[in-house]
């Protein structure tokens, strides 16, 4: 094993009195800068996960409409095919075509209240 002097050992020992004295300086300052990039960090987080969730709310929304919309084509057809098929005097009394309006209206107050 080699001896260490003893200069290098006095050295070592102004090296780490020089470290943490440089460390009580620095540090607070560090550490108030680090929990203010660590805070700013979050808010981002927080705001990106709050626009995702939106998005998929607004998508969500979006889907149920079209749905909802499609339906309502599809009830549109019916009415068409059945008015086609149903003499002029009897499309007030026709049950198919009254169903196919009020399909229409549900659909249309859903729609509204989406």
């Amino acid at each position: 094993m080699a001896k260490t002097k003893k200069s290098e050992v006095d050295f070592g020992m102004a090296a780490k009195a020089k470290f943490a004295e440089l460390k009580q300086k620095v540090w607070p300052k560090t550490r108030k800068e680090l929990e203010r990039v660590l805070d700013t960090t979050r808010n981002a987080i927080d705001k990106g996960e709050k626009y995702i969730k939106d998005v998929s709310e607004k998508g969500v929304e979006s889907a149920k409409k079209l749905s909802l919309s499609l339906r309502k084509e599809k009830f549109y057809y019916e009415l068409g095919k059945t008015v086609a098929n149903t003499s002029k005097t009897k499309w007030t009394t026709s049950k198919k075509i009254e169903a196919c309006i009020k399909g229409i209206k549900k659909i249309d107050k859903d729609i509204a209240g989406i």
